[in-house]
């Protein structure tokens, strides 16, 4: 392996606590972020990902993006069918070794077991984490009637540490294996490729940098000095060059711009059909920039020399429909010019009023504006104030942290994360934290991020979900109790502070305290998890299940009554 490429690996594999794997472990897992990274914009644990080991089919890891996230249960497929009334799918692949160059054989097998995977009665024996892998297919093309734009793209890259130069007879190799793959008739586009050394270097400094784009914004006029805000444009930009903002290196949409836009894409309701016809008829095209009330960016970095402008560090606040439809219509652009409103600041009061005032001049409602409450930043605040051996970093940007040097990623919680982790600890339902967080949260959405909350709920839930990840990657705890992850949090609570969650701020913030003290005890935090072990054991026992722990036992209401009354029993330590 050449000095550049251990170098990554090894920052790696300190900031994602695997300095305990082997070198090849920490390579399948690095291999999956960079190449994962390309595709999804936010933060992930590539190691939950993972899929190597006996029976893997030769694939070390699997991701299935859709609708722009990563979907780890199958519950999260049908939220996103509903909440967007459709599904567009990638689905991506990883097979990565330690060796210096590229085998023919390895491209044919790969090519060979994917085939048997996707196919409706597969026969070779499969690993836990690629069964659950199919699941998520199979239930991916059980919704097939909500595709958009046909059926899911596949991406498989065989990534090593060697230098892929186009030999030719791997390169009939890899076009052997994208002909078998097509020949399935399941995907819209199947991409193989090779990366080496040099690739897998330049996948891994654009992951780790916050976004950027690069554009021609012309017809533009300089606000004057608005206090807070270093600079500001208003003008019309060419749609194409708006493209620029909002598509990645893959040509694919960047969901992650708009993770403070606080709706999501509608698909083609009344409105969006509107935008898109005119952007389909000559005689309405020209007319787009007059008829649309245009984007709003708000940028914490911009340089711009003559009419370039370069933004780093981005979001679009407002004009998610609209970006959209002009991604899908990217082909339709001529002459199209977008009105687009660009703010640069670093004060974050500003940056959540221009989303508040801007989305309220749509319509959306008070609940959706949630997200921009104080609450927000007093849990960015909080986490960040605890001493370093206690420290959690809450995301409330997308890469927010990805830059920072030496900072273990595994401290990072995301917003998903938190909403789970919170639903399952807190309000007791482990069984729901496995479906797609914005419908978790609009479901609880009275009980989650309330204006007014106190912060300490939410960093103990962080601390545990934390804590037990730490105890399942160090080996403290079975991986077979992962698909019980949030079972385990709802016990953890139940267990080592039973009763009810106390209403009053001060004693639920000694409440929060006590509990996250023994979470993080070096001795006592393990114990406090192992006590809790019998009584999923016994709880799978007691169900349906056939002694299996799967996602299907897991997710009823039944087999977490199971668990609530058996952690009762357990003597306290």
């Amino acid at each position: 392996m050449d000095r550049i490429t251990d170098s990554f690996l090894q920052e790696f594999s300190q900031e994602r606590q695997l300095g305990h794997k082997k070198q090849s472990d920490q390579f399948e897992a690095f291999s999956a972020y960079c190449v994962i990274s390309s595709e999804y914009d936010g933060e992930f644990d590539p190691v939950e990902l993972r899929t190597g080991g006996g029976n893997d089919l030769a694939v070390d890891a699997a991701a299935l993006v859709v609708n722009g996230d990563i979907v780890t249960e199958p519950e999260e497929i049908d939220d996103l069918r509903a909440r967007n009334n459709y599904l567009q799918a990638r689905i991506l692949i990883v097979q990565a070794k330690t060796t210096s160059g590229f085998d023919g054989a390895r491209i044919t097998d790969l090519a060979d077991n994917l085939c048997d995977l996707f196919s409706e009665t597969p026969k070779l024996p499969m690993s836990d984490e690629l069964r659950r892998f199919k699941e998520l297919i199979e239930k991916l093309y059980g919704n097939s009637t909500a595709f958009r734009k046909g059926s899911p793209d596949l991406v498989v890259s065989y990534v090593t540490t060697g230098t892929w130069s186009g030999d030719p007879h791997l390169t009939i190799k890899v076009s052997a294996a994208i002909q078998r793959l097509e020949g399935l008739n399941i995907f819209e586009t199947v991409t193989f490729e090779c990366l080496g050394a040099r690739e897998v270097q330049a996948l891994y400094r654009s992951a780790k940098n916050t976004v950027e784009a690069e554009f021609l914004f012309s017809n533009q006029v300089l606000l004057p000095d608005i206090e807070g805000v270093e600079q500001s444009y208003i003008g019309t930009i060419a749609a194409s060059e708006y493209m620029r903002l909002i598509s990645d290196s893959n040509g694919n949409i960047r969901k992650s711009l708009f993770y403070e836009n606080v709706r999501d894409f509608q698909d083609y309701n009344d409105v969006n059909r509107g935008i898109r016809s005119t952007l389909q008829e000559d005689r309405l095209r020209g007319r787009f920039v007059v008829l649309n009330n245009g984007i709003t960016v708000v940028a914490r970095e911009m340089n711009v020399v003559g009419n370039k402008f370069t933004l780093r560090d981005y979001q679009i606040v407002n004009g998610c429909q609209t970006s959209h439809v002009l991604f899908d219509e990217k082909d339709q652009l001529d002459g199209v010019h977008v009105p687009l409103r660009l703010i640069v600041t670093r004060d974050e009061d500003v940056a959540s009023s221009v989303t508040a005032a801007t989305n309220k001049q749509t319509l959306v409602s008070d609940e959706d504006l949630k997200a921009l409450e104080i609450l927000q930043k007093e849990l960015e605040a909080f986490f960040e104030a605890h001493p370093v051996e206690k420290r959690l970093y809450y995301e409330r940007r997308s890469k927010q942290y990805s830059a920072v040097p030496g900072l273990e990623k595994t401290r990072i919680v995301t917003r998903p994360q938190l909403v789970r982790s919170y639903a399952a600890m807190m309000l007791n339902e482990p069984w729901r934290a496995g479906r797609y967080y914005k419908e978790l949260q609009r479901i609880r959405g009275n009980d989650i991020f309330k204006p007014g909350d106190v912060p300490d709920p939410y960093y103990v839930s962080a601390v545990a979900s934390y804590r037990l990840e730490y105890f399942f990657r160090n080996g403290h705890i079975d991986g077979k109790y992962k698909p019980a992850r949030y079972q385990l949090l709802m016990a953890i609570r139940n267990f080592a502070e039973p009763g009810v969650v106390p209403n009053k701020r001060r004693d639920l913030e000694k409440y929060c305290i006590r509990l996250a003290e023994r979470l993080w005890d070096p001795n006592e935090g393990p114990r406090l998890v192992q006590s809790i072990l019998p009584v999923i054991d016994s709880a799978v026992q007691a169900t349906e299940a056939d002694g299996i722990l799967d996602r299907d036992t897991v997710r009823t209401q039944n087999f977490t009554d199971l668990i609530l009354k058996g952690v009762k029993s357990i003597p306290r330590i």
